[in-house]
């Protein structure tokens, strides 16, 4: 029973709060009065009631004294704004003043929108809780107490069922009787239209509870009564709403979806519910319309979605299908069946959000009609789409919704129906089956180019661009999913909707105001173009889709021609390109190049040869319709298409048929070889008049063949390290010629032509990488012939490595390298190279190829074998003293190194005097080879320090005398403990008698060298 004391102190607190209100509001009026009175008594001329409202004193300017409060004083003063204290006002400004002001009073254009959207501060704040926040709070204590009453009356038992259920329905009435007691009050006293709203919501509240009470709970009346007074409950709130308001309305609409659900929906006969669902879909929408609610209008549309879930839920996707629909266009009809007498933009703007809403809504619950069981895509699903596309349209036509909305039920239907396809098979139900699946399909592009003819500009080309786009990727989906489905002719949907567009593209062209321009009609023709490419690569015979494609890019090419259109150019390149694409194909190269093809090698070759005709002609029927850039990206997709067509034929007359020996290395080499001569031939006719298509061309084609030259014979088919063949033909004049130097020789040539620019600088390195693996691999071909691809690495062969790293950084720190302005980029470069190759050839020549503790020798004969090491040591000798020209610390490392190697080179000749090839074998030395290492070390240590004292070689005279001192270190410390005897003397007095020349000869080139006069000096 507290519910019932509960309940009527709320009712209290609202009478409270009305008498309050009321208080205030005649406060405010006569504060308002009051300050109008003061405005008039203090000003005189015409603007004085606007610059009575000012809460600043004004300056003696008049324009300074402008307030800013809106120019246009509203009719009735704020219920909530509070007056700000006004200032006393200054003397009134002279009366020529505002006559003569140059600057008139600002336009009043902004103000509106500061008196609609007035600032929230706290009063308002307060002032919006008191009036508004109450009424909701006191309608939903009004309703949760009304069902807590009933509840609490069903757990304590204190009335008998009957009486409990009556109870409810007469506090149910009371609430409404309540709500119309405050409706009928006076407007300027106590009446509040949201407070009455809200108490007969809650009443209804409480009916709703009781008849459900009473057939759920206590079985007091049967379904059909129950059903009946829900119902009824429902339409005598939407009634009641043209008197309370919308809020009514909402409450209204949530009670009636949720009727069937409170009264055992099972027991609803499915005729029954829909016409029960119709029935409260159309009177809410009527009721949208006729007051045009907005919030309405979408409860209504929700309501009605939810009401289709149960018949979806019993498997009948029709019943379903048509609440959707309702819930989708009953919106729309609202919108455009309002009453519009007296409109605001805000209802219509409501009504408009409302109508976008459902429709979005819409398209995301017809998925659950597509993939409902047991057959999913059932002929329903394909109807709901339908309308889905064709209300889209409508209303994107009639100015309701933008053009991306077309987007929601387009990829539903694209979505819904492609995984329908990809997950039931050939099991798929009726709207994702040829052929009412190429009548769905082409729904979209039907239904948006109506709508598109009424637009302009960018919504046009936004909704073709939707509709083109969402069509072409449904088409090219249909076709895989078909295909692996086993549906006859599969390709056959994207042929129609293809021919079709590109029928109905004249409509566009009409109706735009520059076809040549209009992105529009390019996205529609690109759409359209890519579906029939999709039909000729289902239905054509992979051996003559080359072809078939070169026939449409001629085809659309031929069209430009005549129709100044934007997007035929463009899909003739496509075409041309599809054509080389399908060269590349599994199912034609794969035989082709294998000798599988069911065409002998003639009829590819004409094959070939027509598409790549057939291109070169369309590439000049672009060049003359005047599209450069088209016609120069034919023109390369049409050269490629030749290329890959010599590719297959050299391939075939190189390899034959299947079994023979294996060249994979000539073959690369060959299409290399190919790729840089084509690229060549590019670079030899460019010319300054040549569009970025051209010049892009000539870069792809020279960059491709590097590239695949690199990957290749550099990589995959290298003799050495790769799969490929062993070289054929004797050293240095092999196979080797064609895989690496004519690619250097190509490139060197291309990048001669070639402006200094990236990529000519990247041709450069490329030849310089072919031409070093050419020298690599000839080296390694010539030291072990056929076994070049297992035999070990010898130490003769790695010092030709060394002596190549050598050459090469010789031949960047040519001084004519730096000279050349075009080569400067190299120049900066060689010094990394140079010390590379000095640290490469230090770290060989002294520790890497050393015979007493260097890597095993290769298979060669001894002979052989060492005189390769002694010319690689004197060779690098010599490439190294000509480094040491250089200055700087470079140069004097060089010469050092130079020094050295010539020393290890020596020692081993003596080692290998005394032991033969076998001189590792053992580090011990007798006595007479001991004395021979020293003799002939001081004298290689004298003979360099004579020569650095001649020339004034500082560093010749330090390598000598470290050399000179190294002996007579071994002198003292090896020689006098190993040796004996005579030997023992020989060695101390030939190291002597050498030392103690060499120091005489040392001071006399000294003296020479100082007596020589130095040249005069030009004055």
């Amino acid at each position: 029973m507290e519910w019932v004391f509960i309940v009527g102190l709320t009712v209290w607190i609202a009478v409270q709060h009305q008498s309050l209100d009321l208080v205030k509001r005649q406060l405010s009026k006569a504060l308002a009065e009051l300050e109008g009175l003061k405005a008039s008594r203090n000003w005189s001329e015409p603007s004085a009631p606007r610059e009575a409202a000012a809460s600043i004193p004004p300056k003696p300017t008049t324009s300074e004294t402008l307030p800013p409060e809106p120019i246009q004083p509203e009719p009735k003063p704020s219920p909530w704004a509070i007056e700000p204290k006004a200032a006393e006002p200054p003397h009134a400004p002279p009366p020529a003043e505002p006559v003569s002001d140059p600057r008139p009073i600002p336009a009043p254009a902004p103000r509106p929108a500061s008196v609609a959207r007035p600032i929230i501060t706290r009063e308002t704040a307060s002032t919006w809780l008191a009036e508004n926040g109450l009424a909701w709070i006191g309608g939903g204590g009004l309703a949760l107490g009304g069902l807590l009453l009933v509840a609490y009356a069903a757990q304590k038992g204190i009335f008998t069922p009957p009486l409990r259920i009556a109870a409810a329905v007469v506090l149910g009435a009371l609430m409404v009787l309540a709500s119309e007691w405050i409706l009928r009050r006076k407007a300027d006293m106590s009446r509040h239209l949201l407070a009455a709203a809200i108490a007969a919501g809650a009443g209804a509240v409480t009916l709703y509870g009781a008849v459900c009470a009473a057939h759920g709970l206590y079985h007091l009346i049967p379904f059909w009564l129950a059903a009946s007074l829900a119902a009824a409950v429902s339409l005598g709130l939407l009634a009641l709403s043209l008197r309370h308001g919308e809020p009514l309305a909402l409450v209204a609409m949530v009670g009636a979806a949720a009727t069937p659900i409170v009264t055992d929906i099972s027991s609803w006969s499915p005729v029954v519910f829909e016409a029960y669902a119709l029935l409260i879909g159309a009177t809410g929408f009527v009721l949208a319309a006729g007051r045009r609610w907005g919030g309405t209008s979408l409860a209504t549309a929700a309501g009605v979605a939810v009401l289709s879930l149960p018949p979806l839920a019993d498997r009948q996707h029709a019943a379903a299908a048509v609440l959707v629909a309702l819930a989708a266009g009953g919106p729309l009809a609202a919108l455009w069946r309002r009453r519009r007498t007296g409109e605001t933009e805000a209802e219509v703007l409501r009504l408009r959000q409302a109508a976008m809403t459902a429709l979005l809504g819409a398209a995301v619950l017809a998925l659950a009609v597509w993939y409902a069981p047991p057959s999913p895509a059932g002929a329903a699903a394909g109807v709901l789409s339908a309308v889905l596309l064709g209300l889209t349209a409508l209303a994107i036509a009639t100015r309701v919704a933008p053009p991306g909305l077309f987007a929601a039920p387009a990829i539903a239907t694209v979505f819904a129906a492609m995984t329908c396809l990809l997950f039931e098979g050939d099991d798929v139900g009726i709207a994702a089956r040829p052929p009412w699946l190429h009548l769905l399909l082409a729904t979209a592009p039907l239904t948006a180019l109506p709508a598109a003819l009424r637009l302009h500009g960018r919504q046009r080309t936004q909704l073709l661009a939707i509709a083109g786009i969402t069509t072409a990727v449904a088409a090219s989906l249909a076709w895989v999913l078909l295909d692996e489905a086993r549906f006859g002719y599969a390709w056959s949907p994207a042929a129609l909707l293809g021919v079709g567009m590109f029928g109905l593209s004249t409509l566009i062209a009409r109706r735009s105001e520059e076809p040549s321009r209009d992105l529009g009609l390019a996205l529609w023709l690109g759409a359209a173009a890519e579906m029939v490419f999709l039909a000729v690569h289902g239905a054509v015979q992979p051996r003559f889709e080359p072809a078939a494609f070169a026939v449409a890019a001629l085809a659309l090419a031929f069209a430009a021609r005549r129709l100044p259109w934007r997007g035929l150019a463009e899909a003739s390149v496509v075409a041309g390109l599809l054509a080389l694409v399908v060269m590349l194909r599994p199912a034609f190269i794969g035989p082709a190049l294998e000798g599988r093809l069911p065409l002998p090698l003639p009829l590819v070759a004409a094959v070939s040869g027509a598409a790549a005709a057939i291109a070169f002609a369309a590439a000049w029927l672009l060049k003359i319709a005047g599209r450069r850039n088209e016609a120069e990206a034919q023109g390369a997709s049409a050269l490629m298409v030749l290329l890959l067509g010599l590719f297959i034929g050299v391939h075939v007359v190189v390899v034959g048929k299947p079994g023979g020996a294996s060249t994979f290395l000539l073959e690369a080499s060959l299409r290399t070889l190919i790729l840089l001569a084509a690229g060549l031939v590019l670079v030899l006719r460019q010319g300054p008049v040549d569009g970025p298509l051209a010049r892009w061309r000539t870069l792809l084609v020279v960059g491709a063949g590097l590239a695949h030259g690199l990957l290749l014979q550099g990589l995959v088919a290298n003799p050495w390290w790769g799969m490929g063949e062993v070289p054929a033909g004797p050293p240095l004049f092999n196979t080797l010629l064609l895989s690496y130097l004519a690619p250097a020789l190509l490139l060197a040539v291309a990048a001669r032509r070639r402006p200094v620019d990236a990529a000519g600088r990247g041709w450069v390195v490329g030849a310089a990488a072919f031409g070093l693996l050419w020298a690599v691999m000839a080296l390694r071909h010539g030291i072990h012939g056929g076994a070049m691809g297992v035999a070990a690495i010898g130490r003769g062969e790695i010092a030709g490595y060394a002596v190549l790293a050598l050459v090469a950084a010789r031949g960047f720190l040519d001084p004519r390298l730096a000279a050349r302005p075009a080569a400067s980029w190299l120049a900066r470069a060689a010094p990394t190279i140079g010390w590379i190759a000095v640290v490469l050839a230090i770290l060989v020549f002294g520790l890497l190829t050393n015979p007493w503790w260097g890597p095993e020798q290769a298979r060669l004969s001894p002979l052989i074998a060492a005189l390769l090491l002694a010319l690689a040591h004197g060779a690098g000798a010599a490439l190294l003293l000509e480094l040491g020209r250089q200055g700087g610390p470079f140069g004097t490392t060089a010469r050092a190194s130079a020094i050295g190697v010539l020393f290890v080179l020596l020692s081993l000749i003596v080692r290998y005097g005394f032991h033969g090839p076998a001189m590792g074998a053992s580090i011990d030395a007798g006595g007479l080879e001991t004395w021979t290492f020293s003799a002939v070390w001081a004298a290689f240590g004298l003979v360099v320090l004579s020569l650095g004292s001649a020339r004034k070689d500082a560093v010749l005279r330090w390598a000598g005398l470290v050399v000179l001192l190294l002996t007579a270190a071994k002198v003292l410390l090896v020689d006098l403990a190993r040796l004996e005897g005579v030997v023992r003397a020989a060695s101390f007095l030939a190291v002597g008698a050498l030392l103690l020349g060499g120091a005489v000869l040392v001071r006399r080139l000294n003296a020479r060298t100082a007596k020589t006069p130095e040249p005069p000096t030009a004055d």
